[in-house]
């Protein structure tokens, strides 16, 4: 046995070596040089200025030893000086000097792929290369990934990391961070006939010494598993066709902590998934029932914007939430919302009026519940080198979803969020260690039949089911319980402390071609959400109905009737009718035109209003000529509830101008008016490539507010210059002005060359 063992290693070897190479050999480098200039004024008196001169120096190798087996070496510096002068005309200067070399193995064939590296990265804080502020990262990392043919792949991964400073003079100091962890992976899917089934399964395990203010160490298993079976099928020469999918994640999370601190300490609440929403109707709703998918907001990635901007060239009502993975028993004290500037000088949202803050245990409509907020503070997580707001509940909540609200912008610029975080107090014993075990189960069933017993009729049946199980006790158990909770309420476990929150949606909806000009659409779906503990039990009602018709080759309408009404537990809560029609229309040849015209009268049972909506909404799209081009906008709407009514209007145009393949030219107007609240905004934009190594690009933006009388201008631009082939160089310049109680203006310069080989 031993003897065929070795003779399998021996031809994998050998295959390794035979086959062919996967990545292109050679000396590859570049070289970026920056430097960048900006002033603040206020009133223009200079309050600051900036000074930074980066640069960057990067060369890679790539060189097979055999068709197979390669390697790769690259060298990397990074050198930055930095001026700072503060309003007392004060200069500081900082330093950064960075030198990482790594090399890394790989060992490829279609089969299987291991690779296998070392980093070492030397940072100093000062001009000159010292020790005394020298702090050094070594990185050492392992992958090997297995993927057979019609069989499942494998992947293992090592990875440990380790942080040196010789700025301390004890030696207990000098390791400050060991980080190290090991994972493996699977996937395999299998198709028979009409039947897809597929799994994954995930297990990492982690240890990390990073000290910090309460953690000594922490050590953390996860074990994530997802499975799928899918079946989908046509009858009757295709007027029938049934799908059905099942599937399922299991989640176990396990952490060990070794804490520095004893009594009530803070602990973060593991995030399972961020959310974010925004209302775009007009005027602006400010709170968002369905929160979608956010990745960003929960990667542990505290430098990078994720795209919402709290600041005064941002918008209110950013819904920002965080599903959390946790036991009944742990519950959330603070949210908090990681931004890319300094906000401690902030006033309008260290504001507990200027947030608002919620909870619930489904993201759905209707199930969410304020939280009162007892105070906004700002503070540094000197670890990360980045700011937060801390939003302080006042009293302990225990959910599965938070979101938090701004009601208000910051009053500086641009203050972009880069992360969320749910905190909750928890007594740590006189041992100093703290463990926790978070087990969830998700399962989600979907059935859908789709019948065409006419041809001018089709009819679609669905079924949806998602259930979310939480300290799970028998994993059988849950799963004949989603069985038993598609036509039942009842659960079982409360004893155990299980948690179980059910959502249900069932429709159906039929389309019939009543005549050739006209199409009829009727819909009905329901929408339950309940859990285990009769906390939650949330239903609505969707009726649709929609005629749509082509008249003419140049008009299409649509004409529906919604009517939606809501519950909690049996009781009703709102009811919504709607009318809405729609047209779209070409009025001439290239000029399109879409018209939105809308009713909505809604009553709330448990607020005791009533609330009516009117609007209208209009684009045009237009080709003048070949050049030219033209898009209007245009909107009016007016609510009106018992007491008080609100208009708002809005209206734009863009005029594009291409004379040229080489250059574009566009003129934007924009203007809305929110009951007597007016702003205005107008800008410019000239895109030019006068010859082939050379593009010039120039923005100009300009924008007022009344009453108030604020007003904001910029004006950017670039020159870029095609060297030759591998060389560029890029000006830029920057002038932001915001006139409000004060006026600030900016100012930034900067320069860039780029090198490559």
């Amino acid at each position: 046995m031993r003897k065929i063992l070795w003779k399998i290693i021996g031809l994998a070897v050998l295959s390794a070596c035979l086959g062919s190479p996967v990545f292109a050999e050679g000396l590859r480098g570049w070289a970026d040089i920056n430097n960048r200039t900006t002033k603040q004024f206020e009133n223009d008196e200079q309050i600051s200025a900036n000074r930074t001169f980066y640069r960057n120096f990067y060369l890679r190798l790539d060189k097979s030893i055999t068709p197979m087996l390669s390697y790769q070496l690259y060298f990397r510096t990074g050198l930055l000086d930095s001026d700072l002068t503060d309003p007392a005309g004060v200069t500081t200067t900082s330093y950064s000097r960075s030198v990482e070399p790594a090399i890394d193995l790989f060992l490829r064939n279609s089969i299987y792929d291991l690779s296998t590296g070392y980093r070492r990265q030397e940072q100093w804080s000062t001009a000159h290369l010292r020790d005394d502020s020298r702090e050094t990262t070594e990185y050492y990392y392992s992958r090997l990934n297995i993927k057979p043919l019609e069989l499942p792949s494998l992947s293992l991964q090592f990875d440990k990391k380790r942080d040196f400073s010789r700025i301390f003079v004890n030696e207990a100091d000098k390791t400050r961070t060991v980080y190290s962890g090991y994972s493996g992976s699977s996937i395999y899917q299998y198709s028979f006939r009409d039947v897809d089934v597929s799994y994954s399964l995930t297990y990492r395990h982690i240890v990390d010494e990073t000290p910090t203010s309460i953690l000594a160490k922490s050590v953390g298993d996860n074990f994530n598993g997802l499975y799928r079976i899918a079946y989908s099928r046509s009858f009757q020469e295709g007027r029938t066709r049934v799908s059905a999918t099942y599937q399922g994640n299991y989640v176990r999370n396990k952490r060990h902590q070794f804490v520095t601190q004893t009594g009530n300490v803070p602990f973060e609440r593991t995030p399972f998934r961020g959310l974010y929403a925004i209302d775009t109707t007009i005027p602006i709703d400010s709170e968002v029932d369905i929160l979608n998918d956010k990745p960003s907001l929960v990667d542990k990635d505290y430098q990078t914007s994720t795209g919402i901007n709290i600041g005064s060239n941002g918008q209110e009502y950013n819904n920002i939430g965080v599903d959390i993975l946790t036991s009944p028993d742990k519950s959330v004290d603070w949210i908090y919302i990681y931004v890319d500037k300094d906000v401690s000088a902030d006033i309008s949202l260290i504001t507990p009026g200027n947030w608002k803050a919620y909870q619930s245990n489904f993201n759905q409509p209707g199930a969410w519940s304020e939280i009162t907020i007892q105070n906004v503070s700002v503070s540094t997580d000197i670890s990360n080198n980045i700011y937060r707001y801390e939003i302080m509940f006042s009293s302990a909540q225990s959910a599965r979803y938070f979101k938090v609200i701004n009601m208000a912008r910051s009053g500086l610029s641009d203050v972009m969020v880069t992360e969320i975080e749910a905190y909750g107090l928890e007594v740590v014993p006189e041992s100093g260690e703290i463990s926790d075990v978070t087990r969830v189960f998700t399962q989600g069933l979907n059935l859908r039949v789709n019948l065409m017993p006419a041809k001018s009729l089709s009819l679609i049946f669905n079924y949806f089911i998602d259930r979310t199980d939480q300290n799970t006790v028998s994993l059988m158990d849950s799963v004949s319980g989603i069985f038993v909770n598609m036509f039942s309420k009842s659960t079982i476990g409360e004893e155990e402390g299980l948690i179980s929150n059910i959502t249900r949606t069932y429709g159906v909806t039929s389309a019939w071609l009543t005549h050739r000009l006209l199409t009829t659409t009727f819909r009905f779906q329901r929408n339950e959400a309940f859990d285990n503990k009769d906390k939650a039990d949330i239903s609505s009602n969707i009726y649709s109905l929609s005629f749509n018709s082509v008249p003419l080759p140049t008009i299409d309408t649509t004409l529906s009737l919604i009517r939606s009404d809501r519950f909690s537990f049996s009781e009703k809560q709102s009811l919504n009718n709607s009318l809405l029609l729609s047209i779209g229309s070409r009025l001439y040849r290239d000029v399109n035109m879409i018209t939105d015209m809308g009713y909505t009268d809604s009553k709330s049972y448990t607020a005791g209003s009533h609330l009516t909506s009117r609007f209208i909404r209009g684009s045009l799209d237009a080709f003048l000529t070949r050049k030219l081009t033209g898009n209007l906008i245009y909107g009016f709407n007016r609510q009106s509830s018992d007491s008080t009514s609100s208009d708002s209007k809005e209206g734009g145009a863009i005029i594009t101008y291409r004379p040229g393949r080489f250059i574009n030219l566009s003129g934007s107007f924009r203007v809305s008016d929110i009951d007597g609240n007016t702003s205005t905004s107008e800008g410019v934009l000239i895109d030019w490539l006068p010859v082939p190594v050379l593009k010039v690009n120039l923005n100009y933006q300009h924008s007022r507010s009344e009453p108030d009388s604020s007003t904001d201008n910029s004006l950017s631009g670039y020159g870029l210059w095609y060297i030759t082939k591998f060389i560029d160089l890029r000006f830029t310049y920057n002038y932001t002005q915001s006139v409000r109680e004060k006026k600030t203006e900016t100012y930034t310069v900067g320069a860039n060359l780029n090198c490559r080989f």
